[in-house]
C-alpha cells in the first residue's frame, strides 16, 4: 500500500497527520481529509515526507479505497445520487460512490434526506421532476450530533442546511444531481435514472447504536478513548478522524502527534501505536 519516494536516503513509514483540501461549494465547504483523488489531494503535514502528497507515497492511488471529509452545509446541498462502479468505470472513470455520515453538529431540528417515501418507477422519478414537485417524495430524517448515517449507491439523497459532519466514502468525485433548488448548475437526470437503486435493495439509513459498520468497499467504527488505547495494524491501514476532543498518538518508534477535533491521521500497515487521550475517534480502514 505505501511506498517510499527516493529522497535520497530511506526513512521507515511513520504516521501521518493529514493537511485537508479545501473545496468551497455554492452551499457551504468540503475539507478533503484523506484523499488521494486526482480532484482535491490532502498533504502530509509531519515527519519526513512533510509536504508531499499523500497520493505520492501510495502505491496505487487511484485504487486507494476511502476518501474522507468533513463537510459543513450552510445552504443545502441538490438532491442527489452516485452511481455504483460498473456505471462509474463506464461513464466517468471514476469509481462509485458508496458513503456514510457521523454527524458532528446539526443544530436544533437537524434533518437529512435519505431515499423515498415509497418505491417508484424510472418513468414516475422523472415524471415528478418535470412537474417540479419530487421535494414532497423525499423520505427526510431527523437526526442529531452522534448519528451515523449509512448512503449506499444508487440512493437519493442530500444533506439540509446546518449540518457538520464527518463522510467516510469511497475514493469518488461522481455526483449526479436531480435538482438543485433553481441554482445555476448542471442536472444530470438521466444519469441519474440510470443508477437510482429502485428496488431499495441496499439497506441505507440512520444506523441505530453505531459502532461498525462493514460495507463492500470499507469498514469504519466508532472509538471512544479513555485514557489510552493500543492498536496495531497488521495488513491493513487504519485511519482517525478526530469527532471530538483531543489527545495525541506514539507510534512504535516514538513519534508524537497532536490530535485536535477534526483532525485525521493514517498508520500504514504493520505498526503498533498507542493513542492517549478522551477523544470519540472515527476509525475507517479497507474492506
Amino acid at each position: 500500500m505505501i511506498h517510499v519516494p527516493s529522497i535520497g536516503y530511506i526513512f521507515y513509514i511513520n504516521h501521518m497527520k493529514l493537511e485537508p483540501y479545501l473545496s468551497t461549494k455554492i452551499w457551504g465547504w468540503e475539507k478533503w481529509n484523506l484523499s488521494c483523488h486526482p480532484d482535491g489531494k490532502s498533504k502530509i503535514e509531519n515527519g519526513p515526507y512533510k509536504g508531499m502528497y499523500f497520493a505520492d507515497i501510495v502505491d496505487n492511488p487511484e485504487s486507494f479505497p476511502i476518501l474522507i471529509k468533513i463537510i459543513n452545509s450552510k445552504s443545502r446541498l441538490s438532491i442527489q445520487v452516485h452511481p455504483d462502479d460498473e456505471y462509474a468505470r463506464i461513464f466517468e472513470k471514476d469509481n462509485g460512490k458508496s458513503e456514510c455520515w457521523y454527524i458532528l453538529d446539526a443544530g436544533e431540528n437537524g434533518t437529512l434526506v435519505v431515499g423515498l417515501k415509497e418505491k417508484l418507477s424510472r418513468h414516475e422519478i422523472h415524471g415528478l421532476i418535470d412537474a417540479g414537485v419530487l421535494e414532497s417524495y423525499l423520505n427526510t430524517i431527523d437526526i442529531a450530533s452522534g448519528d451515523f448515517i449509512y448512503i449506499p449507491t444508487g440512493t437519493i439523497h442530500t444533506i439540509n442546511a446546518g449540518i457538520r459532519l464527518i463522510e467516510v466514502q469511497q475514493s469518488s468525485n461522481v455526483t449526479y444531481r436531480l435538482y438543485d433548488w433553481g441554482r445555476p448548475r448542471e442536472l444530470h437526470i438521466e444519469k441519474s435514472l440510470d443508477v437510482i437503486d429502485y428496488e431499495a435493495s441496499a439497506v441505507c439509513g440512520k444506523v441505530d447504536s453505531f459502532q461498525r459498520l462493514k460495507t463492500p468497499h470499507f469498514t469504519v467504527e466508532k472509538l471512544c478513548t479513555k485514557r489510552s488505547y493500543e492498536g496495531h495494524t497488521e495488513d491493513k491501514f487504519h485511519s482517525y478522524t478526530v469527532a471530538e476532543g483531543s489527545g495525541h498518538l506514539v507510534d512504535e518508534y516514538g513519534n508524537v502527534v497532536e490530535l485536535s477535533a477534526e483532525d485525521t491521521i493514517f498508520i500504514p500497515e504493520y505498526m503498533s501505536y498507542t493513542i492517549f487521550g478522551d477523544m470519540t475517534l472515527i476509525k475507517a480502514y479497507g474492506y
